[in-house]
């Protein structure tokens, strides 16, 4: 008869493996950034070469600025899924997944709710953001960043955030960890979005986080992507056109 004793499973991650996890995690999306950086000048410099006049602070640029880089995003999340993660699980939602749609849309909302009275409470200024400011010279850019939001926006950065990043996260941190790094990360990336500095940026990369959050969680419940891409692309379609009608 046997009397070997189970052995401590040789196959759970050490700290080498959680930091590399990371690394390859950021590294992700600074290729993204990259590409996206790389895309945009290629669209930029033939409109400058024939003396396009382009106002950096209007919503055109802010516009054409957008698109190249979400391709990017877009990009890198596919050859990730496809080269790393042997593809990402996404499907025509089920009324299942509606459902879980229809939640993430309340969650994401409540959340930053929450978020925004308590930093009414502390009495933090509000912090403007790059779409805010374009916003004020051109109103119908929210319009506009409403439709990329849906058919653009939302598909490419859950491609990168959700499919790439929390995909390969989650093989070594688990589903959790994977979410919580995943939305840090999404969040981090957004700071680039909004005016000036200091601890009331902190507010809205916090809603970021919970957002991302809600967004992962659904992903890894339903194991579909559309269903975050659907919930993000609603939820900020609903902000672009709330922002609109109400100016």
């Amino acid at each position: 008869m046997s009397t070997a004793v189970d052995s401590p499973s040789t196959n759970q991650p050490n700290v080498t493996d959680r930091l590399r996890a990371v690394v390859v995690a950021v590294v992700i999306v600074a290729a993204a950034i990259v590409l996206g950086v790389v895309l945009t000048f290629a669209l930029f410099i033939p409109l400058l070469a024939v003396n396009v006049a382009i106002d950096p602070a209007g919503s055109t640029f802010l516009i054409l600025a957008l698109i190249p880089s979400q391709l990017a995003f877009a990009a890198v999340g596919i050859l990730v899924a496809i080269g790393v993660l042997d593809g990402v699980p996404v499907r025509l939602p089920t009324r299942t997944d509606l459902r879980w749609v229809a939640l993430g849309l309340v969650g994401s909302f409540a959340a930053v709710a929450l978020l925004v009275l308590a930093s009414t409470v502390v009495d933090l200024t509000p912090v403007q953001s790059v779409v805010g400011e374009a916003a004020v010279v051109d109103p119908e850019v929210l319009v506009a960043l409403a439709l990329l939001s849906i058919f653009v926006i939302a598909p490419a950065e859950e491609l990168l955030f959700r499919g790439a990043v929390q995909g390969r996260l989650r093989k070594t941190f688990g589903p959790l960890g994977a979410v919580v790094l995943a939305s840090a990360i999404f969040a981090s990336l957004h700071a680039f979005n909004f005016v000036g500095g200091g601890v009331v940026v902190l507010v809205p990369l916090t809603a970021l986080f919970l957002v991302g959050s809600v967004f992962g969680y659904i992903y890894e419940r339903t194991e579909n992507l559309a269903v975050p891409i659907a919930v993000h692309g609603l939820y900020n379609a609903t902000l672009f056109l709330s922002s609109f009608v109400l100016g």
